[in-house]
């Protein structure tokens, strides 16, 4: 499959069949100097393109997916082929995690760091496994959720394979993050029992705008469903319509999100909220509804108890249950997913100086770093800039690609 390059220099498209060829063609249309400082980066640009190349949509989100074992395979080989110990690991069939470990000088103290391989749909758009470079902008499927950060850490394992590292360093790349996580919590059972030690910290390398992530908010899904009589839609008489109470659940929700509005923000996560997902019931129109179904996700902060949770649940299915008619109402937690805080300490403030006094800050979408903190190791979301996470417009910025990784380099060899 060919590469696309657009030359900031030019705004010539040039189309690359060969990647070995990309460092040729930047050489011919940059100057020299801009050349030798952008060596590095054409290394994670060729990283990047050879892991955007591979279909490694998730699966269970659409049928144009077909898994990590491909991309997983081509991550392990290259671990391989820099003497570096790797292993893939399968959960089924073409579902896998990818790991690595470099031994330190410090063998004990283990840095975990993780990546995921998988990408979600690539519904409407046009050439999703090609990158497509316009100005600072690296366009295609994953580039910037989260092949970066993939991208990243392959970077890292080329220089660490050269060059001593001061602590031993875990790479991870796991599956499913997309969905159901299914990749985390098979390394968490599976692979981090093999380590000597407990890793001090992990870094998830998700796009934070270079920002150091030190809290993300969780998930919970809820559903309710209702039971009705169905009746033909001239006789409502004979029936019990299921629909209607859905106007209670509705108004129920709506109380809740506005008490949520009226508490006191996360400091850095802003205030806990709640929408509702998806409705659906009924068979026809000319037939009075026997069934109908409410599904909401209520988006949560560090520090809410379970029993918060439930107690909002009871709420919407008395609110349901009062309201007129026969009908019957169950509901139930259908997923959760913990929210996540590290306390900023030294190790922390090690990474902010790194890279170069980023700011600290709170992401609103979920990651499998709250996974390894409930595992007992404080982990952290930092990775480059860029727009489009789960969108058909989707890149990251080429700049901040190279100073993600100039900031993890220069953490790791912080502790020498």
């Amino acid at each position: 499959m060919r590469q696309n390059y657009l030359l900031e220099s030019t705004h010539e498209l040039i189309y690359i069949h060969d990647h070995q060829a990309v460092a040729s063609i930047f050489q011919s249309h940059l100057p020299s100097a801009q050349y030798e400082a952008g060596k590095l980066q054409d290394q994670l640009i060729q990283y990047l393109t050879e892991l955007v190349k591979i279909n490694s949509v998730n699966p269970d989100l659409t049928p144009y997916g077909q898994g990590e074992r491909e991309i997983g395979e081509y991550v392990h080989g290259h671990f391989q082929g820099l003497g570096i110990p790797s292993e893939v690991h399968t959960i089924t069939e073409d579902r896998c995690n990818t790991t690595a470990f470099i031994r330190g000088n410090n063998p004990d103290k283990i840095l975990l760091m993780n990546g995921h391989l998988d990408t979600v749909g690539i519904e409407g758009m046009d050439d999703p496994f090609t990158i497509m470079r316009d100005g600072d902008k690296l366009y295609g499927r994953g580039t910037y959720d989260m092949l970066a950060g993939c991208a990243i850490q392959m970077g890292l394992a080329n220089y660490f394979s050269k060059n001593k590292s001061p602590i031993s360093l875990a790479f991870t790349f796991v599956a499913d993050e997309e969905n159901l996580s299914l990749g985390m919590e098979h390394l968490l059972k599976h692979f981090l029992p093999t380590l000597s030690a407990l890793p001090f910290l992990g870094i998830f390398m998700e796009p934070t705008e270079e920002a150091i992530g030190i809290s993300h908010k969780g998930y919970t899904w809820f559903e309710i469903n209702i039971e009705g009589l169905a009746a033909h839609g001239s006789r409502p008489e004979e029936g019990i319509n299921a629909i209607f109470p859905l106007s209670s659940a509705l108004k129920e929700l709506e109380k809740i999100s506005d008490e949520l509005a009226q508490e006191d923000p996360h400091a850095y996560l802003g205030k806990a909220t709640l929408h509702p997902g998806m409705i659906s019931g009924g068979t026809a129109q000319s037939v009075i509804a026997a069934q109908s179904t409410l599904n909401w996700e209520r988006r949560t902060l560090p520090g809410e108890s379970q029993e918060k949770l439930d107690g909002e649940l009871n709420r919407v299915i008395e609110a349901v249950k009062n309201a007129s008619g026969n009908h019957h109402v169950r509901g139930r937690q259908v997923y959760h997913r913990p929210p996540n805080e590290v306390k900023d300490d030294l190790l922390i403030q090690k990474l902010q100086k790194a890279a170069g006094g980023k700011r600290y800050n709170g992401m609103s979408y979920w990651a499998d770093s709250a996974l390894a903190t409930r595992a007992g190791i404080p982990s952290i979301l930092f990775g480059p800039a860029g727009h489009g996470a789960h969108a058909i417009n989707e890149w990251v910025s080429e700049k901040s690609l190279n100073n993600c990784y100039e900031a993890m380099k220069n953490f790791i060899l912080s502790f020498d």
